[in-house]
């Protein structure tokens, strides 16, 4: 079996990953939660605020710690590994704030720490490769705030990755599909809407992880704003426009004239509208599309060298 054909089989398994983990703790209710995560371990968060909404499930950004004045609000820390500096440093500092904080993840740093704080810990398994996170870190994310902002999402994601199951060969398709739009190109536009920013972000971490491309990533909104003048400097090169089903007016406006600026300046232009009531399976598709592409370009979609050596020298000192 190929590189490229042991990836896609991960995803052959999606479906039958996600299992609801019973959440044997008490929990605190309340009207909103905080988040954080990074890599793969922070697509989850975002999955669940599209559900949810980003006004109950607010997600720090990269590298951005629990602020003060946050004391007894509920965090909810998500690493697969368990071994994210950034993720243990979040928790870390969640507690000196006085947040009551949840740790979701399948071992490591993380949970050894949580267990000495008495921090509750959902155990998920903990997979060779992070294309399996998505569904294992759901099977205990979701179960989770749903007891904290008594939602029930758990049965909403069960039913997307049913639908993932009843119709891959579909999703499969459109991904190779995206995958034969980008190729050729040496670098790739990625810009994406508000609503659509974290299927847009796991979109650009596999297209580096997978098929080693580089990507310009932007809001849609800021590109007007010079940042569509560089582009000028090239032609033929592959923009992806990731909109959002129901983004406002203006946001459609805006990738309208941005896709007709970028065609007028030579270069293609793909149109992608996400769903966020399918966001499951446009991520799954996407990711897809990264495989693909990894094929397409001959390269090993798995991690390479440099990423585990600086991943190996981020840890340091973690203990």
């Amino acid at each position: 079996m190929s590189e490229f054909e042991e990836m896609l089989s991960f995803y052959e398994k999606w479906p039958s990953l996600f299992v609801p983990l019973d959440i044997g703790f008490d929990v605190k209710p309340d009207s909103e939660v905080y988040g954080c995560g990074y890599g793969a371990s922070l697509i989850p968060l975002y999955v669940m605020a599209s559900l949810l909404g980003h006004d109950k499930v607010k997600i720090l950004r990269p590298g951005e710690m629990p602020a003060r004045g946050l004391g007894g609000k509920p965090l909810v820390v998500v690493s697969h590994s368990g071994d994210t500096a950034e993720a243990v440093m979040c928790m870390r500092e969640g507690l000196k704030q006085g947040m009551k904080v949840y740790a979701v993840t399948g071992g490591g740093v993380l949970e050894s720490q949580a267990n000495t704080a008495g921090i509750p810990v959902i155990k998920i398994n903990r997979a060779r490769t992070s294309r399996l996170g998505l569904p294992y870190i759901l099977s205990g994310l979701s179960p989770l705030l749903d007891k904290i902002l008594g939602e029930n999402t758990a049965a909403i994601i069960s039913g997307m990755f049913a639908d993932i199951e009843k119709r891959a060969d579909e999703y499969g398709k459109e991904g190779a599909k995206i995958a034969e739009f980008i190729r050729g190109g040496f670098v790739s536009g990625l810009y994406y809407s508000l609503r659509s920013e974290g299927v847009a972000l796991r979109f650009r971490y596999l297209l580096s992880e997978n098929a080693k491309l580089h990507v310009v990533f932007e809001n849609i909104m800021e590109v007007a704003h010079d940042g569509i003048t560089a582009w000028e400097m090239y032609t033929g090169l592959p923009v992806v426009l990731l909109q959002e089903k129901g983004d406002p007016d203006i946001v459609k406006e805006r990738f309208k004239v941005i896709g007709e600026a970028l065609t007028g300046l030579g270069h293609r232009v793909y149109e992608y509208i996400s769903d966020e009531k399918k966001v499951v399976q446009d991520i799954y598709t996407l990711d897809v599309a990264s495989i693909f592409l990894s094929s397409y370009r001959r390269v090993n979609p798995f991690s390479t060298q440099t990423q585990a050596a600086v991943r190996k020298m981020i840890k340091l000192g973690l203990e």
